[in-house]
């Protein structure tokens, strides 16, 4: 959402879980087994972008997406990956800039979270973790933006002109709730994940857009906090 700062552990965790989500694979696009060309948007420093022994047909490249791309000879990529970028302001010009940089068959990924607890039995109804998704929402709408960011992608695919679009929606528990090796990994990971980046993300948006002081802030995440890894409260987020 633009609002997150840099650091090692999150993105390291977040990482963990999509990959275990999309059942151990880094992506869900159907390549060929040997792509020639293939570019990872947004790489950070993290354990899946450098490896211990980063190959030597491998290369970095600092460069505003959101400005036209300049590769030779137009990209000529098999495969665009762009994973986590948050609510980029033009999507279109962005979508645009794949479809100009792919070669004729190549394919692009994005993968994104709709940050809206999904609470199918209803247990967060009346928690200090649904009100906070709630009023996150609100305040992200009057930055000009949405936790429902993902879904206009799609639309925007189709209008540039790829085909044979597929849309994934996968659900990920946010504290260890569900039973099944699988769901409680995932769980427990994104609990941690939670608590890392409650304060960074809440702060700007409560202060900011809500009108609220630091210390309320500070005060009603204590609440949140201890709501986020009990199992007693089922919910879930969409990948």
């Amino acid at each position: 959402y633009g609002l997150l700062p840099n650091s090692q552990i999150a993105p390291v965790i977040q990482h963990t879980v999509i990959i275990d989500v999309f059942e151990g694979q880094l992506h869900l696009a159907p390549i060929s087994s040997k792509p020639r060309w293939v570019l990872d948007v947004g790489t950070g420093p993290g354990a899946w972008a450098l490896p211990p022994y980063t190959r030597s047909n491998c290369s970095f490249m600092t460069m505003d997406i959101t400005h036209d791309w300049d590769f030779t000879g137009g990209g000529n990529f098999d495969f665009i990956h762009i994973r986590q970028l948050g609510d980029i302001q033009d999507k279109k010009k962005l979508i645009q800039s794949t479809f100009d940089n792919l070669k004729p068959g190549g394919w692009v990924e994005f993968t994104e979270w709709i940050a809206i607890l999904q609470s199918p039995n209803h247990s967060l109804d009346g928690t200090a973790f649904r009100k906070w998704n709630d009023l996150l929402e609100q305040g992200m709408r009057s930055f000009g933006t949405t936790l429902y960011y993902p879904n206009k992608f799609k639309p925007l695919l189709q209008e540039t002109g790829f085909k044979h679009i597929v849309e994934t929606r996968n659900g990920a528990p946010t504290n260890a709730c569900y039973p099944g090796k699988k769901l409680q990994r995932i769980g427990h990971l994104m609990t941690q994940n939670w608590l890392l980046v409650l304060e960074p993300l809440t702060m700007p948006v409560f202060t900011q857009a809500l009108g609220w002081s630091p210390d309320q802030v500070k005060s009603f995440l204590v609440d949140v906090r201890k709501e986020i890894g009990n199992t007693q409260y089922h919910s879930f987020m969409t990948l």
